[in-house]
C-alpha cells in the first residue's frame, strides 16, 4: 500500500528546522535594525547641525545650541536656555530607538556664528549595543560624521 502523505516524524524535523532557521533570522534581523538605526540617527543628526548652521549664517545671528537629556534632545536659541527643549527655536527630538548620546564635549556653551559662517569646534558621540558613531564640528563651521566600532554602512571610519 502506498502512503499518499507525510508521517509525523517528518513534520517534527521539518517544524524544528524551520523554528532554528526563524531564530537565527529574527536575530540578525534585530542587529541589523540597530545598525541602521545608529546610522539614520547621525545622519539626521549631523543633518540638523548643518540646518542650524543654514539659519544662523541666513539670519545673521548667533544660536547656541543646549543638550537635554531623559528623552535626549538638542534645540538652539539665541537667548538663554530655555527649560525644556520644545521652546527653543529648532529641536532635534531622539528618534524612537536605542541611540543614546554617549558623550559630548566638554563645552559650557556651544555657539554656532552666523556673521562668520562658523561654529564652536564640538563632538558628539552616539551608540547603541552595535557600535559607536560621532558627529564633529570643526571651528570653521564643517560637519563631519563617522564611524567609531564595528561596521556601518555608509559611515566612514574616523
Amino acid at each position: 500500500m502506498h502512503d499518499q502523505g507525510f508521517s509525523l516524524l517528518e513534520l517534527l524535523i521539518i517544524i524544528g528546522i524551520s523554528s532554528i532557521l526563524a531564530t537565527v533570522g529574527v536575530h540578525h534581523w534585530k542587529v541589523i535594525e540597530r545598525r541602521n538605526e545608529l546610522v539614520s540617527t547621525t545622519q539626521q543628526l549631523a543633518n540638523f547641525l548643518k540646518e542650524v548652521q543654514v539659519k544662523a549664517y541666513t539670519e545673521n545671528q548667533n544660536y547656541k545650541l543646549f543638550v537635554f537629556s531623559s528623552p535626549w534632545c538638542l534645540t538652539i536659541t539665541s537667548k538663554e536656555r530655555p527649560a525644556s527643549c520644545k521652546q527653543g527655536e529648532l529641536q532635534f527630538i531622539k528618534p524612537n530607538n536605542s541611540v543614546e548620546i554617549s558623550e559630548l564635549t566638554e563645552k559650557k556653551l556651544i555657539y554656532f556664528w552666523g556673521r562668520r559662517n562658523m561654529a564652536q569646534s564640538f563632538s558628539l558621540e552616539l551608540s547603541n549595543e552595535i557600535g559607536k558613531s560621532k558627529v564633529i564640528v570643526s571651528y570653521r563651521g564643517r560637519i563631519r560624521f563617522c564611524q567609531l566600532n564595528g561596521y556601518l554602512p555608509s559611515l566612514p571610519p574616523c
